[in-house]
């Protein structure tokens, strides 16, 4: 992620508190990929 300078201290707290929130979610849909799989291709009789 580029870092962008914020004039004010509002500005910068969101900032990093959206780029917190985006990295969490992104952790957690990648927790999440392995179950979508093994279900997938379990309905399918693959496992």
């Amino acid at each position: 992620m580029a870092t962008a300078t914020h004039k004010c201290v509002h500005c910068e707290k969101k900032a990093k508190h959206e780029a917190q929130s985006e990295e969490f979610n992104f952790a957690v849909l990648v927790a999440l990929v392995p179950l979508m799989v093994f279900t997938l291709f379990g309905q399918i009789g693959l496992f």
